[in-house]
């Protein structure tokens, strides 16, 4: 008997989740207004914009999309639509996966139960999490499927946490890291690398087991940073850094979409096993360098220890990824990941416009200003 009823989709559809912050103009440090900006969003009939965990924060969703482009164009007005209200309120708006300075105990909890159930049980785990991430869902088309990609996938992670990297500093230090969020995010049971789960039986089972002993509510409550989704009929990629850049964030949209249809395509029935419970044991090794190091880490691409830069990993991705991507419509947001290797991820430009100006509030108005700028662009 199937407990977790799927709802697969035949086409490998694309939904977006983008988490942002909400800045005091002249501080620039994070302000808890997000009831009104909801509040006036819901007059003004723009959908798909919802609260999250701290009152300094908002989410804001695509339609589900049949390629990037279409994803892009609902996106784009979205965040142009919220921006203009956000402004009229004496807001401002930005994406990074972390603020480079705010202080984390100052952080008030949204007033949903959700959330303060949440912080209920974690308690200050609940409100240092304070962080910005990018998610993307992929239609496919049963869970079985669903957890058989996510399997092959979970080599690609770091490739996808190195280019999205925007999370350097915290509570005003350098962490050393490329992407803190991820560390910040591992604190809690349930979160990070998914099991090794060979299929939806056991899926089933394991999940039951953990509802049963009421330690999680719901699949909400397994933070894995790949998981099915039931309720879409989706691979959700959750291992992102939310980007300033929109261009960006689509480029990286599009390599998800291409990963999901290549695998699910070429290798789930190929006689080949291309992933094994070693290679899970290794996984967690090339997420931390991926984390510290960005797109400069070496991680290990076999069970001998072989190590290869990941920027290197993710261009012999591209010419392999990209007849699909012509089919799939979004070729020229593939492409575009080469632009983001030559410049550096959110994380590296973060650092360099610190080094020039020793300023932190300086890294803010940069990624307030180059979130406007994409928003502007033609891609």
């Amino acid at each position: 008997m199937t407990i977790l009823n799927f709802q697969g989709s035949d086409k490998p559809t694309i939904g977006v989740e983008i988490e942002f912050q909400l800045l005091d103009p002249t501080t620039l440090d994070l302000i808890p207004n997000s009831d009104d900006l909801l509040k006036r969003c819901q007059e003004n009939n723009i959908e798909r914009v919802k609260a999250e965990i701290h009152q300094s924060m908002i989410e804001v969703d695509s339609e589900i999309s049949i390629d990037v482009k279409e994803c892009r164009n609902y996106l784009r007005k979205r965040i142009v639509a919220v921006d203009a209200i956000a402004q009229d309120l004496g807001i401002q708006i930005a994406a990074t996966a972390t603020h480079p300075f705010q202080q984390w105990a100052e952080r008030l909890i949204t007033n949903q139960d959700r959330y303060q159930t949440l912080h209920e049980k974690f308690q200050w785990l609940a409100r240092r999490m304070n962080v910005y991430g990018l998610h993307v869902h992929i239609g496919v088309r049963s869970g079985e499927r669903a957890l058989a990609v996510s399997h092959y996938l979970n080599r690609y992670l770091p490739h996808l946490l190195a280019l999205s990297a925007n999370s350097p500093f915290w509570q005003g230090l350098d962490t050393g890291m490329q992407s803190s969020r991820v560390n910040i995010l591992e604190a809690f049971p349930f979160a990070g690398l998914p099991q090794n789960i060979l299929d939806w039986q056991e899926f089933e089972h394991y999940y039951m087991t953990l509802e049963r002993a009421g330690a999680i509510g719901s699949l909400k409550d397994l933070y894995w940073y790949i998981r099915p989704n039931i309720a879409f009929g989706t691979l959700e990629v959750r291992i992102c850094d939310a980007m300033s850049s929109l261009s960006e964030t689509m480029a990286v949209v599009a390599l998800v979409q291409c990963l999901v249809v290549w695998i699910e395509e070429n290798l789930l029935d190929s006689p080949i096993k291309l992933w094994n419970k070693e290679q899970f044991w290794i996984a967690p090794e090339n997420q931390w360098v991926a984390a510290r190091d960005g797109l400069e880490a070496a991680i290990i691409t076999d069970l001998k220890g072989t190590r290869q830069k990941i920027s290197d990993g993710i261009l012999e991705l591209i010419p392999l990824l990209s007849p699909l991507a012509q089919r799939l419509n979004c070729l020229e947001e593939l492409e575009y990941i080469k632009t983001m290797i030559d410049r550096g991820n959110g994380a590296t430009r973060q650092r360099d416009i610190y080094q020039k100006s020793r300023s932190l509030k300086e890294v803010v108005k940069y990624s307030v200003s180059e979130l406007q700028a994409s928003l502007c662009a033609d891609f």
